[in-house]
């Protein structure tokens, strides 16, 4: 039979980074607010750790890990990118808002992989349910990833000769680990 702590636990765990609403938690356990602060207090554990910001409920882990969380999150991050990958960021670094329409026609082929891919690393964002007019767009972590402050500062696209730089520009980033 689970108790209170191992249910508070498994919520935590479950919303991630989202937390929870005090009152929600309280309802969930079947327990007042006071009774939801003293459990929060009496959990022990080596390495995880409830805080509380605002009225939300986090599950969080101890400082003393943040080094090899720190690794393993660049380590993931260094993870580098498919050409088709690069090819999709490029069409909507240079054509953005664009729809995943016009990315497969520029492209050609189906730019599904490619879209979930950058949508899951953070460099692209979207607004709208999984469609294929669905406007797709850069995201601030792709400017710091690309350590450009603005799109201004990507080559232009005017000229063959600034497509090769436009080329070499993706490819020296990608080569960094992206």
């Amino acid at each position: 039979m689970l108790n209170h702590e191992d249910i508070l636990i498994g919520l935590l765990y479950t919303v991630g980074d989202e937390g929870i609403e005090q009152l929600t938690l309280s309802e969930m356990l079947k327990v007042t607010s006071v009774e939801l602060d003293d459990l929060i207090k009496s959990y022990q554990s080596s390495v995880l750790r409830i805080t509380k910001y605002g009225s939300r409920y986090f599950l969080g882990v101890v400082p003393e890990l943040n080094p090899f969380i720190n690794q393993l999150v660049t380590h993931e991050v260094e993870r580098k990118l498919t050409q088709a990958s690069m090819e999709t960021l490029a069409i909507i670094a240079y054509n953005q808002p664009v729809t995943r329409s016009d990315v497969e026609s520029m492209r050609g082929v189906n730019s599904d992989g490619p879209v979930k891919t950058l949508i899951e690393k953070g460099l692209i964002l979207t607004k709208q349910e999984e469609t294929r007019s669905q406007q797709l767009y850069t995201s601030d972590y792709f400017l710091q990833v690309f350590g450009i402050e603005s799109l201004d500062e990507l080559p232009s696209d005017s000229t063959a000769e600034n497509e090769q730089e436009m080329e070499q520009f993706f490819k020296t980033m990608n080569d960094k680990g992206e």
